[in-house]
């Protein structure tokens, strides 16, 4: 009579285990991004299909590497010993399935009724917790039982190899961009530099703020403060969006430069790279952001090597800065970075260790976000803190809309749920006026101010406009370069001037000019563009909904999604240029047809004016 033989382990059951995983956890990020707007939407087909290929494929390497140490002791053991040991392999492609579940349910609850992992507060965190707890028991249980089947189906194990090997070939194959210098020279220089602090606030009008004119006190410290800076008076944004704004503002360069109109766009390749705090950092600056979740975050937009701190963050991600050694910044090691941060974030909150941010939320109600005097509060301390050079790149959120904060009531006479309330808009302008001047008699009275360089700016006009005025004010130590531009400047302007003060290179990708010594010339264009919905991402101009050229008190814009081309003047322009001087409407249009095809769109759609309909009884303005 025979004896069975013994089970052994069955090490091809374990390698489909861990494939299977992390090719389900890839294809369910994959599916919620590919399906909703988001850093995917511009990407070819196959482009998404190597993201997802090479993303599962990592990540199921990953959980072999970590699986072949945890087997070794169940190697060198057997029979019950070997078992038990065994368990321990297990735990990888258990833990991954588990977070497959926990996305899983809280996509569904999400979208079904409303709530999730982020609107679970305090003890609604337990039953998630609980849930991956006994689904992680559960299934590494499962996971024991086919480590020693007798066998695994052959098929199974060839899908596998082959997948694996596809996803090997795609992630060999993908372009890729090494990281770049920012700093032409960083070496080359033993001088001190002073701190430079760029203060921005959502969405303000120049035609709200007293310092501008405005009969309504909303600016009183502003005011003081332009008559010690340069002070621009007819100022614009590049892009209408805070995400896009912000990365213009931190880069020197147009949207279309690098592709970041609203969010989700991120910046990719060698863009990621190129910034003024990267240069900052290369020449001994503390570099930290104070902006939002999200919507202003260095992370969040993929620009590396450039802040040390952000949000509160350190972007010293061991595990992203591997995956972009191994693969580059790629496509498919953002996509993996996301998504991991949004396995951890999850986690972290359903075990009561760090609590997840509602984005939205916070963006949208102005009591669920951080007070701007909790930033200033912030800002301060690291001015005490500091120990060398600091940059802070800072967004204040009292002013965004359409829904605003403020410390108190002066031009509003009762709290109301309207959107975009003027009065309330003013008051809370005023508080920002306010933020501002504490941490400027901060500075002085610790004796940093004249060793600070202060910007003051914002992200867009009031209601996302980018036609109309904008702040912009500049505050150099000691006073230095005081005075008016009455000329036409941008967003992008302001980095290059920086550079030019600090005496450092303006590096030949950086597309704004220096207005640190003399005005901008006055016929200058100024190029901006108006983005579109999110959800209405598609060819020929994708996120593009306009493009509008700004030359004196003049803009041009062109809806190039309804091919409609319009002009008027810039409210209260202070330095309007003899009209006969400006450029005809046909110029502009075909200037912005040929700048849209530099950067490769389809303007084939776009008519030429002299092909479009007439009306009956239109004539030529």
């Amino acid at each position: 009579m025979s004896s069975a033989k013994p089970t052994r382990l069955n090490l091809p059951a374990l390698l489909v285990a861990a494939t299977f995983n992390a090719f389900f956890y890839a294809f369910i990020e994959w599916i919620f991004f590919v399906t909703k707007p988001s850093a995917l939407s511009l990407l070819s087909p196959f482009e998404k299909a190597r993201i997802f290929f090479v993303t599962g494929g990592v990540i199921a390497l990953a959980i072999i590497l970590v699986c072949l140490p945890l087997l070794l002791p169940a190697l060198l053991t057997k029979d019950k010993t070997q078992r038990r040991l065994a368990t321990l392999a297990c735990l990888p492609p258990a833990f991954v399935a588990s977070v497959n579940a926990l996305i899983i349910t809280d996509n569904f609850t999400y979208t079904v009724f409303k709530f999730g992992i982020a609107t679970a507060e305090d003890y609604w965190r337990i039953p998630y917790a609980i849930g991956f707890i006994l689904f992680f028991l559960w299934t590494t249980r499962q996971t024991h039982r086919r480590l020693f089947k007798r066998r695994v189906p052959a098929s199974s194990l060839t899908l596998s190899g082959v997948v694996l090997t596809l996803s090997l070939v795609l992630a060999l194959t993908s372009p890729r961009a090494d990281n770049v210098s920012a700093a032409n020279d960083p070496a080359a220089t033993s001088q001190t530099f002073p701190n430079i602090i760029i203060i921005g606030g959502d969405g303000l009008g120049s035609t709200y703020l007293s310092a501008y004119g405005n009969p309504k006190k909303t600016t009183p410290f502003l005011e003081k403060l332009a008559a010690e800076s340069i002070f621009a008076e007819n100022a614009f944004v590049n892009v209408s969006s805070t995400t896009a704004s912000t990365t213009s503002m931190l880069t020197g360069r147009y949207p279309a430069d690098v592709d970041v109109f609203r969010y989700p766009d991120v910046l990719s390749g060698d863009d990621s790279f190129k910034h003024l705090p990267g240069i900052l950092k290369a020449y001994g600056y503390h570099t930290v952001e104070v902006g939002v979740n999200h919507y202003v975050d260095a992370g969040k937009i993929n620009l590396l090597d450039g802040f040390d701190i952000v949000n509160g963050r350190s972007l010293n991600q061991p595990l992203a800065t591997a995956l972009r050694k191994v693969l580059g910044n790629t496509p498919s090691t953002q996509f993996m970075a996301t998504i991991l941060s949004r396995a951890e974030e999850r986690l972290l909150h359903i075990f009561f260790v760090r609590s997840m941010s509602n984005a939205i939320k916070e963006v949208e109600d102005p009591h669920a976000r951080d007070t701007d005097g909790q930033r200033v509060d912030e800002i301060n301390q690291l001015f005490d803190q500091a120990d060398r050079p600091l940059f802070i790149f800072a967004h204040f959120m009292d002013t965004h809309g359409p829904h605003f904060s403020y410390s108190q009531q002066v031009f509003s006479k009762r709290e109301t749920a309207r959107d975009w309330d003027v009065n309330q808009y003013q008051d809370a302008i005023l508080t920002f006026d306010g933020n501002l001047k504490k941490i400027y008699n901060h500075l002085e009275e610790t004796g940093k101010l004249e060793n600070t360089i202060i910007v003051i700016y914002t992200d867009h006009g009031f209601m996302y406009t980018v036609t109309s005025r904008i702040p912009l004010i500049v505050r150099f130590p000691e006073q230095a370069h005081a005075g008016t531009r009455s000329h036409n400047l941008q967003v992008i302007d302001v980095p290059a001037t920086l550079l030019d003060y600090l005496g450092l290179p303006q590096p030949e990708w950086m597309s704004g000019a220096s207005f640190l010594e003399e005005e901008a010339p006055a016929l200058r264009e100024i190029i901006s563009i108006v983005a579109g919905s999110p959800k209405k991402i598609k060819p020929p101009f994708f996120q593009i909904k306009s493009v509008v050229f700004t030359v004196c008190q003049k803009y041009y814009s062109f809806n190039v999604q309804e091919n409609k081309f319009t002009t008027k003047l810039v409210t209260g322009h202070t330095a309007p240029c003899d009209p006969a001087s400006l450029p005809l409407e046909e110029d502009i249009r075909a200037k912005i047809i040929a700048y849209l095809e530099a950067h490769g769109y389809d303007v084939s759609g776009l008519q030429d004016e002299a092909e479009r309909p007439k009306e009956p009884g239109s004539g030529q303005n």
